[in-house]
């Protein structure tokens, strides 16, 4: 829990920071992205009112109405409508909507972008026209009217993906027969006009043949049921084009309808600085905005003489923002998805230095307090035998002293060497003797350094140097079978001395150590008491010393097993120790990993 509390310490200030700069750092790309949807918006509407410009200028060439005073005729009010419909409505974003009208030199509105039924001719094979409901449906009528219209295409679309055969596109539909659609509006008109007397839709009900009427309206003005059949004709609908912005669904259909910037197109006084005609200062037309508004002329000649002028009103209105964000949703999640791999990278690597770091100042002070402890205890009787030295001066108590303050100053010259050894274990330019070295004459000879102890603690030493027992105190004889290493002999004298020592010191009195040696391994057991289970993967720590043991022997200062490991680690050898039935035992082997504990340094 204390581990976690910390982790999360270290990782809430480190999360704050990097979301504060992924929040700048997307906000940046943000602004830049929106940046180039604005120059791509303004690029699809000035296109958009050329084509539309276009467009009518060439309708006026070959028609020649304005010349014979019929601007204003049904005929060219319908190709207006279609032509404004086709044209600025663009499909570019669901963020960009655009829409126009139309006037003549009189300023009298001749058309706008609206809402168009496409219609087919009865025989299904070509196009009949178009009818405006703009003018005929109240606006919650349009609604409804414009949701079958979004499910028809819908529909449509599918057919058309479902037959590749007759061609994925509206243009096909003018020489083959329409897809029969689930959803199938009719429109039934007075012959010779583009007004709607009724409109059906009706909807497949198990199969196309079975449909039934799920949407009726009917034109109060007109009276079917009173009337001749015969002055009106009932006609199929295809969404080409289908209602503003409905390819991008119903709902982009009512942004668009219900955005009074959009439908206001009042061709103001305001608007007539963008026509250097009326307005000779005017070198550039102003720049565009999130809303904007422009009025063009379109002038119409005829061999070369000028015959009259439109009024064209643009008007587009975008969410360059929106649509930035919308494009960069997925590099929003991937960015952040990154950014807590960072973070927790990041922590983890913070969190496991820290430890090291804790790790590495809690060695140090167990250093220093094993030192002192270490030095303490001898220079404590170097001053004790010393003050003694000082009073008495008595021969015979004299030379004890003496000998006394000889042997701490060797423990302490002893301890001293076992630090300088560390420390040049741990160089990396230490460079090791490399010679034959036999570990039966090794533990040869240090068993007579420590023959005393052996004698005083009354041990019985069972060296098998081969195939045989023997004594330790009878004549050595080099076995056929030794233990060979390639190594520095100084070092490897330390390694048997440590395991040596240890099993005498840990031996209990009138105990048994058993050496057995061979070509592969070298086993050292000694009698007395397990080492605790909770104690043993920690004894080659540095400075791991465990409890006392029950013996009353003092606690070493647990340099010598990890100095032991170190070297045969150097020497490409394996040590491991383990309780036994007898007490413990310390096995040294041949390893053909090159650097057995390296990942236990």
């Amino acid at each position: 829990m204390k581990c976690k509390k910390r982790w999360l310490r270290m990782f809430l200030p480190m999360l704050a920071g990097f979301l504060a700069l992924y929040l700048v750092l997307m906000a940046v790309m943000t602004y830049l992205m929106k940046q180039t949807f604005m120059k791509k918006f303004e690029e699809s509407y000035i296109a958009a009112a050329a084509e539309a410009e276009e467009r009518i200028q060439s309708i006026e060439t070959n028609k020649k109405w304005l010349a014979e005073g019929k601007s204003a005729s049904p005929d060219a009010i319908t190709l207006y409508n279609y032509t404004l419909n086709t044209t600025l409505p663009r499909s570019d974003s669901k963020y960009f909507q655009c829409s126009g009208a139309l006037y003549d030199k009189k300023k009298n509105l001749l058309s706008k972008t609206g809402n168009l039924l496409a219609l087919l001719k009865p025989d299904g094979h070509s196009n009949y026209g178009t009818c405006p409901v703009d003018n005929y449906l109240t606006a919650e009528e349009l609604k409804e009217l414009a949701y079958y219209v979004d499910l028809e295409r819908t529909d449509f679309y599918e057919k058309i993906s479902e037959s590749p055969g007759k061609g994925n596109s509206y243009e096909s539909i003018s020489q083959n027969s329409a897809p029969v659609t689930d959803c199938q509006i009719t429109v039934t008109l007075r012959k010779g006009t583009d007004i709607p007397a009724r409109i059906l839709v009706h909807k497949a009900d198990g199969s196309a043949e079975d449909s039934v009427p799920v949407w009726s309206w009917n034109n109060p003005n007109i009276r079917i049921s009173e009337e001749p059949q015969s002055h009106f004709v009932e006609l199929k609908t295809y969404p080409d084009p289908p209602f503003p912005y409905l390819s991008y669904g119903y709902k982009s259909w009512l942004a668009w309808q219900e955005n009074a910037f959009l439908q206001d197109l009042q061709l103001d006084r305001d608007l007539f600085y963008t026509i250097p005609t009326y307005n000779a200062a005017a070198d550039d037309s102003p720049p565009f905005l999130a809303r904007t508004k422009r009025v063009s002329e379109i002038v119409v000649t005829l061999d070369n003489q000028l015959v009259g002028s439109y009024f064209l009103v643009t008007a587009a209105d975008c969410h360059p923002w929106l649509a930035a964000m919308d494009s960069l949703r997925s590099f929003y999640l991937l960015s952040l998805a990154c950014m807590l791999i960072c973070v927790s990278v990041l922590t983890f690597a913070v969190s496991r230095t820290n430890r090291r770091r804790e790790a590495l100042e809690e060695n140090r002070r167990d250093f220093t307090n094993a030192m002192a402890h270490e030095l303490k205890t001898p220079l404590c009787v170097i001053r004790g035998f010393a003050e003694n030295l000082k009073e008495n001066t008595a021969a015979g108590k004299r030379e004890h002293y003496l000998e006394q303050i000889l042997l701490k100053t060797e423990e302490m010259d002893s301890l001293a060497d076992e630090m300088i050894d560390l420390s040049q274990l741990d160089s990396k330019g230490l460079s090791l003797k490399k010679e034959p070295v036999c570990l039966n004459e090794l533990i040869g000879t240090q068993l007579e350094k420590l023959q005393d102890v052996i004698v005083q603690k009354n041990l019985l030493v069972l060296y098998e140097p081969g195939d045989s027992f023997r004594v330790a105190n009878a004549p050595f004889r080099m076995a056929d079978n030794s233990f060979r290493v390639v190594g520095d002999r100084r070092y490897l004298e330390k390694v048997v001395w440590n395991l040596l020592s240890n099993a005498v010191s840990y031996s209990t009195k009138n105990g048994t150590i058993r050496i057995a040696v061979s070509k592969e391994q070298c086993r050292i057991e000694n009698s007395g008491t397990n080492i605790p289970e909770k104690d043993l993967p920690h004894i080659f720590e540095m400075f791991y010393s465990g409890e006392n043991d029950p013996s009353g022997e003092e606690k070493h200062l647990g340099l010598g097993l990890y100095l032991s490991r170190k070297i045969c680690s150097l020497h490409r050898l394996s040590l491991t120790v383990r309780n036994t039935d007898m007490g413990v035992e310390a096995i040294l082997s041949h390893s053909s990993d090159p650097y057995p504990f390296a990942s236990k340094r």
